[in-house]
């Protein structure tokens, strides 16, 4: 990388580290949906595309977070290495690994995706839950395949760029976010995933998304989750029929093999 191509991506890492610190030490870092946990559907399954059983498994997780997906692969019996780029983040991870016993089975580090400080090969499976659309995805896609071994798969959820409402909404609450990162825009991101051997997307909150409206109605906040796990039942219908009305939906799986 050249001085200034350095320069923007340290620059990047540090917005993005202080923006997750105070995300994990307040209270209001996030919208009033996100009380009703939207995205932990889709979070269910991607997990479920793992092996039940990871016992003995290297899995590298991208941005732990508060360590609730850590927890579930240790669970597993996976070998977890996992990193996040907020020391915060890090710590709370640790923590909650060491209050389950589980933390002597665990690497937890503070680290950027675009610079894993991981052995060529080294990984069987990588997971990641709304990381990529804050990276350098082309360095963070190499960086991965580098790491990975030559049978590895990872798995992601990010969300997407084709709803205009969804694009207005985020337009409209820049505080909810970081200024770099970028929701994945899946007819593009295909070219970027072809290093890859299988490339595969599975959408998710189609009609759905509309269900988190409910928040914002006095005395409807606990219909939120039953009307959305109704509603993604309709998706799944609707996007087996029509899977192209994916490009309006809120999130998708990407899978990659190596």
């Amino acid at each position: 990388m050249n001085t200034m191509l350095d320069s923007t991506l340290a620059e990047r890492h540090r917005s993005e580290a202080q923006f997750h610190d105070r995300k994990y030490v307040t209270d209001d870092a996030f919208p009033r949906h996100y009380r009703y946990s939207p995205t932990v559907p889709v979070l269910e399954r991607m997990l479920a595309r793992l092996p039940a059983d990871l016992t003995g498994v290297r899995v590298l997780e991208y941005g732990c977070g508060d360590g609730w997906i850590t927890l579930q692969l240790a669970r597993r019996g996976a070998r977890v290495s996992a990193f996040d780029i907020s020391p915060e983040a890090v710590a709370q991870t640790r923590s909650g690994l060491a209050a389950a016993g589980l933390l002597h089975r665990c690497s937890v580090d503070v680290m950027p995706g675009e610079q894993l400080a991981y052995a060529d090969g080294s990984v069987d499976i990588a997971v990641g839950f709304a990381i990529l659309h804050h990276l350098d995805v082309d360095r963070a896609l190499a960086e991965l395949r580098r790491v990975l071994a030559p049978s590895g798969r990872a798995f992601f959820a990010e969300p997407l760029a084709g709803n205009p409402l969804i694009r207005m909404y985020r337009a409209l609450t820049p505080q909810y976010r970081t200024p770099d990162e970028a929701p994945i825009d899946l007819p593009r991101f295909a070219a970027r995933a072809a290093s890859f051997s299988r490339y595969a997307h599975h959408e998710h909150l189609l009609s759905a998304a509309g269900a988190l409206a409910l928040a914002y109605l006095p005395g409807c906040g606990r219909a939120v989750a039953p009307v959305q796990r109704a509603l993604m039942t309709l998706d799944d219908a609707v996007l087996r029929v029509a899977p192209a009305a994916g490009r309006w939906a809120w999130y998708s799986i990407l899978e990659f093999d190596k």
